[in-house]
């Protein structure tokens, strides 16, 4: 059995993971969650995730991963894209505010990139989920933009779902899984 090392601070995106793991044979995920990499600031996910992978394989020195989610809304021009969390951190559930009402103006995707490194090569794995933008937010704000992002075929925003709700529709799960595709393709 192959041990990957999952390297976030992220309790939330641990628990999402161990989820998906619990039925995981082949390998053994491991959680570094002591070491704090610096994120660089851009639009752009995919620029974040390999500048994190960057830093945390050249921190660890094993075969790590690294996670990144995004938000993208339609009418915002895509944004805040790469910078959910600086703009969830410092707008809130205000997000929903800068919206018009519906129909068809609050539509939005959430973007999940993965990134592995295997010590040679750096591979990444995209999960992205279709959806909306609700009125109002909705369910605990602990998980970043989890209380405004209703996906598509639910009326509930990710905040409300249950977790395994969530999981059947999360954008990070089909990266993931991805990665996993990959692992054992690769073994």
């Amino acid at each position: 059995m192959d041990n990957i090392y999952f390297v976030t601070t992220n309790q939330f995106k641990t628990e999402e993971v161990k989820k998906l793991f619990e039925d995981v044979n082949n390998v053994k995920l491991k959680i570094i969650s002591n070491i704090n990499i610096t994120e660089i600031m851009d639009l752009e996910l995919d620029k974040i995730v390999r500048d994190k992978l960057l830093k945390a394989h050249r921190e660890i020195g094993l075969p790590c991963i690294v996670e990144h989610g995004a938000l993208h809304v339609e009418y915002l021009n895509r944004l805040p894209g790469g910078l959910s969390k600086v703009v969830w951190d410092n707008l809130k559930d205000k997000l929903t505010e800068l919206l018009p009402e519906p129909p068809n103006q609050r539509k939005a995707v959430a973007k999940t990139i993965v990134g592995y490194c295997d010590g040679k090569k750096m591979h990444f794995f995209t999960g992205e989920t279709n959806g909306e933008i609700s009125l109002i937010s909705k369910g605990s704000r602990e998980f970043q933009w989890d209380p405004i992002f209703i996906p598509e075929g639910e009326t509930k925003t990710y905040a409300e779902l249950e977790m395994n709700e969530k999981l059947k529709y999360s954008q990070a799960i089909k990266a993931w899984k991805k990665l996993l595709i990959f692992l054992e393709e690769n073994k």
